[in-house]
């Protein structure tokens, strides 16, 4: 399903696999191999930087049952594709227009807000 483009149904096939390898005792590989794809499949399907945690909590998750290098790197790349969509995520020039104006009205009150009566802050 995964090299065929099926994203969903390979994240259902993985769920499905590590439930019969934990009830036959089957080898942690090959439970940290089906958990390292379901990891791969969500991180496949991702958009948005919410979109990979599931992926990284499967990538997380083989790792505990089995340390594979392979899997490490997925979870590095997977941590940093999320860390740099919501850096994306955050830049948006409309609130930062806002936000250069709130700064400007603290700093620069007379300038930005004349409708403050900054005369009642003189103490004669």
């Amino acid at each position: 399903m995964f090299s065929c483009g099926q994203y969903e149904e390979c994240i259902v096939d993985c769920d499905q696999a590590v439930e019969k390898g934990r009830l036959l005792h089957a080898d942690y590989k090959m439970i940290a191999r089906a958990l390292t794809r379901k990891g791969t499949a969500y991180a496949k399907v991702a958009k948005s930087s919410k979109d990979y945690e599931p992926a990284i909590e499967a990538f997380n998750k083989a790792l505990t049952e089995h340390r594979n290098p392979d899997t490490l790197k997925k979870l590095n790349d997977a941590e940093r594709a999320k860390k740099d969509l919501e850096q994306q995520e955050y830049y948006d020039p409309s609130i930062a227009d806002e936000e250069r104006e709130k700064g400007e009205v603290q700093f620069h009150p007379e300038i930005k807000a004349p409708h403050l009566d900054l005369h009642r802050f003189v103490q004669v």
